[in-house]
């Protein structure tokens, strides 16, 4: 369920003598004066020490002894052993600190489904799928929606292990084929994780039922959609369809969504559509043009039996 996770401790922590931390030197861009830093970086943890205080970034699973296969959600009491291993690495590093006025500064939560098809057969679904006031991006093996404050990627688990750990490595894991997607859920600044009621790393384990919550409740925001029916459209034509809806959108404008409509425009991601909004449109009308789409999208689309299914399958499995 948690993946990465990074906290700070500002001022109650100490640095002995004999420590392990390395200097480095850096430069404020805002005042123009050099300050030192002090840094350890392992297989397990990235710690760094500076004017702001201690920060801590590192991972679940290698905390926890998985070391790369961060595959397995790990529970409540694995959290706790985690931590004690962590306590173990700051007497080696040569840092006191308490943990318990370590305030949370990232947490990405995580859930695997298993699907009925390959990752790559769900790309177009995943391609329509957004999230208030974020930017999204497709990647080959993942699709992004972000912000400044949070991020939300789906993307292939069995793929990435693979290429982290080797065929031979995933394969003995019981992984046989990649029909694994992953949704991650990544909160990336302390008060985006405090909006949610957690704030200091102690907090986790007597508040793990309410991080699922939180998790669910993102994944509820991004497949908010009810799609009634279904015509019997074949996927290819209705590809065939959005692309030629999209040259003529890019080459005429307004006559193209007067000639083909919302329906074709409804499966486009609403990053590359309003690029080619504004080719044409004022920003305004071309903002108030997609949430028309979004509207439309909403109470009146009627998707392909094909794309239904799909969103359909991943909506139980992420949601639940």
């Amino acid at each position: 369920m948690i993946d990465t996770i990074q906290f700070g401790i500002k001022e109650d922590f100490e640095v002995s003598k004999n420590n392990r931390l390395k200097t480095k030197t850096i430069l404020d861009n805002e005042t123009g004066e050099f300050f030192e830093s002090y840094f350890y970086n392992d297989e397990i943890l990235n710690l760094n020490v500076d004017y702001k205080g201690l920060s801590v970034k590192t991972n679940l699973s290698k905390l926890y002894g998985l070391g790369e296969n961060n595959f397995y959600p790990l529970g409540a009491n694995s959290f706790k052993t985690a931590v004690d291993t962590l306590e173990r690495a700051f007497d080696s590093i040569g840092v006191i600190a308490d943990l318990d006025k370590a305030e949370i500064w990232r947490l990405d939560l995580f859930k695997n489904v298993e699907t009925s098809k390959p990752y790559g057969v769900y790309k177009d679904v995943l391609s329509s799928l957004n999230l208030k006031r974020t930017h999204s991006r497709q990647y080959p093996e993942g699709y992004l929606m972000k912000n400044g404050l949070r991020e939300l990627m789906f993307y292939n688990k069995i793929k990435e292990l693979t290429e982290k750990l080797g065929f031979a490595y995933v394969r003995q894991l019981g992984f046989d084929n990649e029909n694994i997607a992953r949704g991650e859920l990544r909160l990336l600044k302390h008060r985006e994780v405090k909006k949610q009621g957690i704030e200091y790393l102690k907090e986790i384990p007597d508040k793990w039922t309410s991080l699922k919550e939180v998790y669910k409740t993102y994944m509820s925001e991004v497949f908010k959609y009810e799609f009634q029916g279904g015509e019997d459209l074949k996927v290819e034509t209705l590809k065939a369809l959005i692309s030629n809806a999209m040259i003529s959108l890019v080459l005429q404008g307004k006559g193209a969504i007067k000639f083909y409509g919302f329906y074709p425009y409804s499966f486009v991601n609403k990053d590359e559509l309003l690029t080619a909004l504004l080719n044409h449109f004022s920003r305004d009308r071309s903002y108030k043009i997609l949430a028309e789409i979004e509207r439309f999208k909403k109470h009146s689309l009627i998707k392909d039996v094909d794309y239904k299914k799909l969103y359909d399958e991943l909506k139980e499995k992420f949601t639940s």
